[in-house]
């Protein structure tokens, strides 16, 4: 029975020592949006290639599950931007990552002629704000976003 206890201490022991080191991560650092590939459009929905550069300092993967973002270009509301698959960031990494998104708008007529007055113009200021979902080895975080850059077109 002294046994039992003393493997049972051990094994707690080496449980906590796993699950505080994998709480000791490195911040992920994402950059501005390098480029914006036009996938296509259907049923209120426009579907993008974002490319971002990040860099994952981890040992580990990284899952981005979910994403529900406002966008705003412009000053003008778009919609919806989800991801539309679910978006690996390697570990140990430092590339520039695809992101598929959709974004769900709300005006097809006001969204497209947000767009075509962007498809003239060199950049546009472009306003995300809402939640993202990752996962991190076992342990799972929904992190706000509020950004507001201007991308280079």
């Amino acid at each position: 029975m002294g046994k039992n206890i003393i493997k049972n201490i051990a094994g707690l022991i080496v449980l906590i020592i796993i699950l505080s080191s994998c709480n000791a991560y490195k911040t992920v650092d994402i950059g501005d949006v390098d480029n914006v590939n036009f996938k296509g459009m259907a049923d209120n929905k426009i579907s993008l290639e974002l490319s971002i550069p990040v860099t994952n300092p981890n040992t580990y993967k990284i899952k981005i599950k979910e994403m529900d973002l406002d966008v705003t270009i412009n000053g003008k509301y778009l919609g919806k931007m989800k991801n539309a698959a679910e978006i690996i960031i390697p570990a140990k990494s430092s590339d520039l990552q695809v992101f598929p998104v959709d974004i769900h708008v709300t005006n097809i007529l006001a969204s497209m002629s947000s767009l075509y007055k962007i498809r003239k113009s060199n950049s546009f200021e472009m306003q995300i704000e809402g939640t993202i979902k990752v996962k991190a080895f076992i342990s799972s975080k929904t992190i706000e976003v509020s950004e507001k850059q201007t991308v280079n077109i």
